[in-house]
């Protein structure tokens, strides 16, 4: 990849944390958080994971253009050792 491709990749992925940020924060209707327990599903988790993908993406592409990724590895390695209650 050059480095457009590196910016725009870590472009996309701050968005991306964004919009999920924006999905955790709507509240849900009782009915909707007892059919997700009915059916195992567990958003928190789900978007735990994505969010691990898109900073392990951010950090490679800041790598491959020489930009400072310090507080993106320290996020990365904060959100791995969160514990998900829901």
């Amino acid at each position: 990849m050059n480095k457009l491709e590196h910016i725009a990749t870590i472009d996309f992925c701050y968005w991306r944390l964004g919009k999920l940020n924006k999905q955790l924060s709507k509240h849900k209707s009782n009915i909707e958080m007892l059919v997700d327990k009915a059916c195992g599903y567990n958003e928190v988790g789900e978007v735990k994971n994505e969010a691990i993908t898109l900073l392990e993406q951010i950090i490679e592409s800041k790598k491959a253009i020489g930009a400072d990724y310090s507080g993106d590895s320290k996020f990365l390695v904060e959100l791995k050792s969160k514990e998900l209650y829901e």
